[in-house]
């Protein structure tokens, strides 16, 4: 098994650090993305949609969509971060609610300021941002991880995002609870395992 990513993406991010977590340990192939590699038959053979991560299993099926897989990873490594109970519901609302809400909210300045679209409404965004956020923030008020008292892959989905906050201008002030939470995450060595570009870039 390998797995294919592009390690900017916030999305392989989640990938790379349940790899990690899990101990898993399963090889990276890179994804030029700038250079199109995402676009080429090879590679949409894989993923018709020519996006990053995919998981490509040994008898060459495959499994796309981040969420997905770090959920099979974590099953298949029989981590605590995939618990074999019921709090897997709770864990797939926060997962849903990421990609349908967080994420989406959090895209818009990554567009803006990331890839300079200056076609963003940023006072828009900013209201689409702190709706959400305070959605966060609340839950996670005298909470550790959003599901149970230990970390899960919900975790992961939801903070992985947070990495562009400084370079894309997220306004994160008044948000206590969530840079208490982000702060834990990050402090874990699988955070920086998930990081090689920053690694390189010091």
């Amino acid at each position: 098994m390998k797995l294919h990513v592009f390690p900017a993406s916030p999305n392989a991010k989640k990938a790379m650090m349940v790899n990690a977590l899990t101990g898993l340990n399963l090889p990276l192939q890179i994804v030029d993305i700038p250079a199109g590699a995402q676009n080429e038959p090879g590679y949409l053979a894989l993923n018709p949609n020519g996006k990053v991560p995919v998981l490509e299993h040994d008898d060459g099926t495959t499994l796309w969509e981040s969420n997905a897989i770090i959920n099979w990873m974590a099953g298949n490594a029989k981590s605590d971060l995939w618990p074999a109970n019921m709090s897997r519901y709770d864990i797939l609302r926060w997962q849903f609610w990421e990609a349908c809400h967080w994420t989406p909210a959090c895209g818009k300045y990554i567009s803006r300021n990331l890839f300079g679209n200056e076609g963003i409404d940023m006072e828009a965004a900013a209201q689409d941002f702190h709706k959400y956020a305070k959605v966060l923030d609340g839950h996670l008020s005298g909470r550790d991880w959003l599901v149970g008292d230990a970390m899960t892959t919900a975790d992961v989905s939801v903070a992985m995002i947070l990495y562009l906050r400084e370079p894309c201008q997220y306004p994160m002030q008044g948000y206590a609870d969530i840079a208490r939470w982000l702060a834990g995450i990050e402090a874990l060595p699988a955070w920086t395992a998930a990081m090689p570009e920053r690694e390189a870039a010091e």
